[in-house]
């Protein structure tokens, strides 16, 4: 039987002998949700980018490629992720285009204005309280800076019965009224179907949903 807690606790924080499994599978999961990231975020040469929860960080190629001169950083909150990831992106990260740091992102080691665009997939789930993380985002992104949140459908997500260990679920709409209550205007809503995937003799199909927000600061 499924130790389902451990799962959910996993997927908050990928942790011990088990993180490199976790990422893995959180990364196949993932993938048509980062294709539709891909697809709907907007670089302009030499923007600079975060990330929150980047995970093993395998898709930042696939970011630097989008522009030039990109200067991306990321904060995860497991340190074995940003090891990993750091080792996935060696070459980036020697070069300075690539800056990697562990932590949470209540509170950004970073300075007031500091990015055109905030991003995160598959997080906000795990936020208990989105306030500190929204202010947090809406202080470190620049005024008329866009933040972009990748996720699945509250429906989507309950398919998956780790889910009602510590996740904290949203419809789109749900969402974007959080946003807004927070000082984002919604300016973008891009949606796909994902295909359907075998999780374990489950057959599940996900709603991938990137909504995209203005810093109205």
């Amino acid at each position: 039987m499924k130790n389902l807690k451990f799962i959910a606790q996993q997927l908050r924080k990928p942790s011990g002998d088990f993180a490199g499994t976790i990422a893995e599978k959180m990364g196949e999961a993932n993938r048509p949700l980062y294709e539709l990231m891909n697809q709907s975020i907007t670089f302009q040469d030499q923007d600079a980018i975060l990330e929150i929860g980047f995970g093993s960080g395998t898709h930042f190629p696939d970011l630097l490629a989008k522009a030039n001169d990109l200067k991306i950083s990321g904060i995860d909150y497991s340190p074995e992720m940003t090891k990993l990831a750091k080792t996935i992106n060696k070459i980036d990260v020697e070069a300075g285009r690539l800056k990697l740091h562990t932590g949470n992102s209540r509170q950004l080691p970073f300075e007031d204005n500091s990015f055109n665009t905030v991003f995160c997939n598959m997080v906000i789930y795990f936020w208990d309280d989105p306030s500190e993380h929204l202010e947090e985002i809406r202080r470190v992104l620049k005024p008329g800076g866009i933040f972009y949140t990748g996720m699945r459908t509250r429906e989507s997500m309950l398919q998956f019965p780790f889910t009602k260990f510590g996740f904290n679920l949203y419809s789109t709409d749900e969402w974007c009224a959080v946003l807004q209550s927070y000082g984002f205007n919604v300016v973008g809503d891009f949606r796909k179907k994902d295909p359907v995937f075998d999780d374990d003799g489950d057959r599940v199909h996900l709603e991938s949903v990137c909504i995209a927000a203005e810093n109205q600061s």
